[in-house]
């Protein structure tokens, strides 16, 4: 049963009303737009819908049957006598101080442990689609599978496409002091398009990624930082109205509304309710609008229940029903409906864990071995499933039977991964097929990996590519194993022959494929061979500390105007090309961070709230592997999201560098340019490619993301929900006399590079994103060597992403 409340004379829909089946516990309160879902009990014949200020309303309904409803309710309206009203405090107000003065006391955060039972189920439909998607045929053929067992509609009526549907038990740890989190999956049971049994999916289905704590001052969703209304600063960024006092289970409770003083800021709009002798929340239903600057959300309810226990002083969630309503996503997606229901129980506070126990932070523990599946769940579930979400099952069972819904899942994960699946072989990625520059010509590459459906222990990930005007095949091998994933422990051996460019041998191309392959395309900046072989080991030590360590060999044959002497004093032993034998070791911690498991591969997700930390170290050593030279080279970095109360994200990226040993210059640090269009995180945007190599260096890459919040004032353009960001690059550094004479000609000439010994690079920009929701548009002005030959002074780099 669903539907709407609205005023009966203003026909303005109602939200936050009571909506429940008398004589039962079933009953919620309606969203934002006065809209309410409920399935039917058995037992339930009279819907009851009552409002303050207005008159209870009471609905006949039918058990196990969708029906639509439209409520209307009628203003209570009383004849009072004179009433004198003199000025005074907001009496919300004297309540919410004694909240905050309270949150201290109760917060989760200030217990050393606990751990929880949970039952998470997730329902996810496909509820909004374009003119061209319904007329598709798969589409058709979708709907009418669904209609032959149940019709299924939104509260607008349109007709939904159940995608997704999990239930899943677990034991959550919680530690603080440190802050630790673990969760075991003790099962899950998953239906869906795009996903299976073996997928990450069983680690995304549990209650990690659904918590919230409105003790904190500010919380993260889609990560973005949100007020909580029951913020210290609670009077800067809301308003209250104290609109009742309840009686609940023997005890007095305050029920208070409150909406955010600018509604585009990233808040909440809502009631609460708080328990009187203890000032602690009791429930809370907050929700986003179509107003909250976020892309492609239209809605989002989150309704939680909370216990508190005395004993610890501890306030819990005991319930949590989340409700996202997602809007199609570039007109090529269809719009969703996604519902989250989580209960925790069998709570324990005197038992534990080891700091090593925490070291996976979501963990899928084996299937319990039970003759019955089915009565497991029925034991288990903390509640019961609803005929609909029975018949739920066997709707995305049907819907995966049909070839053109294969066919598209395919398409899908292609797109979003850059690999099709097939069988046991993933073939791609795409952004390499084909590429053209000066050097190659067209180059044409074909490429894959193999997956856990042929080995959960071993992988293969490969190319073969052709360039046709220099006439080459080049290729990459590289074979990795799992030793282990819990801890994630591998070895891998590699080996590669391609075509780099000298500018670009600090960019990873698995971590900015997309700018790694645009800039294959035109004329190559001090291009070279490489033939590489390296054998690495990765190691997982503990609670976001690993290591790796590995040997490495690498042939380097340019294919520009390059040479140097090995015997500088006498100019003697001319080459044109080397070799080098390495030693690697790098260490990486990253406190809080979580990860999970997705095939075999480790996949960090989520942002993390502590810096992270990098530190190398290369030693090269002649005669190793054929090695020309002996070296030693240290670099440490920084990584860091900063939050800024109520005015934005800051992102920070700290390297620093030095090169302890005369060697020639490719093997120094060469600072990423950008002479394209696109933007890149990776680059200094208007530095050239090659233009500036050091032997020591530190750098210094600061974004703000503002979210809307300068933007959001300005009559104009806040209902284009464009956002401002700022950026400051700055990288300085030097190159040792040793290194200089060993470059010889190319240091400090148009056609070679320059150094940044005489003061830093500099350049800052500012830009706007979420322009049409998928573009972003920087200005950069460059501040120092404005001298230097075919620079740019100030410049506009392009970018499209897809964001929240």
């Amino acid at each position: 049963m669903y539907g709407y409340v609205k005023d009966a004379q203003t026909k303005e829909a109602l939200p936050f009303v009571n909506v429940y089946f008398q004589g039962t516990q079933t009953g919620m309160t309606t969203d934002i737009k006065g809209f309410f879902d409920l399935v039917v009990n058995k037992k339930a014949d009279t819907l009851v819908v009552s409002y303050i200020g207005y008159k209870t309303k009471k609905v006949p309904v039918v058990a196990n049957k969708i029906t639509e409803v439209e409520i209307e309710l009628e203003q209570d309206i009383i004849a009072l006598n004179e009433v004198i009203v003199r000025p005074g405090e907001n009496p919300a107000f004297k309540v919410m101080r004694k909240v905050v003065e309270n949150k201290s006391r109760y917060n989760k955060k200030k217990i050393d442990y606990y751990e929880m039972e949970s039952y998470t189920k997730i329902e996810a439909y496909i509820d909004k689609m374009t003119s061209t998607l319904e007329n598709r045929k798969v589409i058709q053929k979708i709907v009418a599978t669904v209609d032959s067992i149940a019709p299924l509609r939104n509260k607008k009526g349109q007709k939904m496409i159940p995608v997704f549907f999990s239930e899943s038990i677990s034991r959550l740890y919680r530690r603080n002091n440190p802050d630790l989190s673990k969760e075991e999956v003790i099962n899950s049971n998953i239906k869906g398009i795009l996903v299976g049994e073996n997928s990450i999916a069983q680690q995304f289905v549990g209650a990690t990624f659904q918590e919230y704590n409105f003790y904190e001052d500010w919380m993260v969703l889609f990560e973005k930082q949100f007020v909580s209304p029951l913020a210290n600063a609670w009077k800067l960024y809301y308003n209250y109205e104290l609109i009742d006092s309840l009686v609940i289970d023997g005890k007095m409770h305050y029920q208070l509304e409150f909406e955010p003083k600018n509604k585009q800021n990233l808040a909440f709009i809502g009631k609460m309710l708080i328990e009187k002798d203890s000032y602690t929340l009791k429930s809370i239903n907050a929700n986003l609008t179509e107003n909250t600057n976020i892309n492609y959300l239209s809605g989002m309810q989150i309704d939680q229940e909370m216990k508190l226990f005395k004993d610890q002083s501890i306030l819990l969630p005991e319930k949590v029903d989340v409700k996202l309503d997602v809007d199609p996503i570039l007109g090529v997606y269809p719009g969703m409906y996604v519902q989250f229901n989580i209960s925790y129980q069998d709570f324990t506070f005197d038992n534990p864990k080891p700091r090593d126990f925490f070291d996976v932070p979501v963990k899928i523990l084996p299937k319990p071995a039970v003759t019955d599946n089915a009565e497991f769940w029925q034991q288990k579930r903390h509640v019961p499933l609803s005929q609909g979400n029975q018949q739920i099952t066997t709707m995305i069972d049907d819907i995966r039977d049909i070839k053109m819904v294969k066919t598209y899942e395919n398409l899908l994960q292609f797109a979003l991964t850059g690999y099709f699946e097939w069988g046991k072989f993933d073939v791609g990625p795409y952004p390499y097929f084909y590429t053209f520059n000066d050097i190659e010509g067209s180059r044409f590459q074909i490429g894959g990996r193999t997956n856990e459906l042929l080995s959960s222990k071993w992988e293969l990930d490969a190319y073969l590519a052709y360039g046709e005007r220099d006439n080459e095949f080049k290729y990459k091998a590289a074979l990795t194993h799992i030793i282990s994933r819990a801890p994630w422990r591998t070895v891998s051996y590699t080996h590669s022959y391609d075509l780099v460019q000298l500018g670009l041998k600090d960019v990873d191309p698995d971590d900015n494929p997309f700018f790694y392959a645009s800039s294959r395309f035109g004329t190559l900046i001090k291009p070279y061979y490489s033939r590489t072989n390296q054998l690495l080991f990765k190691n997982d030590i503990r609670n976001g500390l690993s290591f790796e360590a590995g040997i490495k060999s690498a042939s380097i044959h340019p294919d520009f105007d390059f040479g140097f002497y090995e015997n500088t004093v006498d100019s003697t032993g001319f080459k044109n090309s080397f070799k080098t034998g390495e030693l690697k070791f790098g260490i990486r911690y990253a406190k809080g961070e979580k990860f999970l498991i997705d095939g075999n591969r480790k996949l960090v997700v989520g942002r993390n709230p502590w810096p992270i930390f990098t530190l190398d170290y290369t030693a090269g050593i002649k005669g190793l592997l054929n090695g020309d030279f002996n070296y030693h080279q240290v670099t440490a970095g920084i990584n860091h999201y900063i939050p800024y109360d109520g005015i934005g994200l800051g992102r920070v990226n700290f390297e620093a560098g030095k090169m302890f040993s005369t060697v020639p210059y490719p093997l120094l640090k060469v600072h990423t340019g950008n002479e394209g269009f696109f933007f890149s995180s990776a680059a200094f945007n208007l530095m050239n490619f090659y233009e500036f190599l050091s032997d020591s260096y530190v750098s210094l890459k600061y974004t703000h993301y503002f979210e809307g919040i300068i933007l959001n004032h300005v009559p104009l353009l806040k209902k284009l929900n464009w956002r401002l960001v700022g950026i400051a690059n700055v990288v300085y550094g030097n190159m040792s006399a040793e290194n200089k004479a060993l470059a010889g000609e190319e240091f400090g000439t148009e056609e070679g590079f320059f150094t940044l010994g005489d003061k830093p690079y500099i350049e800052v920009g500012y830009g706007v994103e979420n322009i049409l929701k998928v573009i972003r548009v920087d200005f950069y002005h460059r501040l120092t060597y404005l001298n230097n030959p075919d620079i740019s002074k100030f410049g506009v780099k392009l970018n499209f992403q897809l964001i929240l």
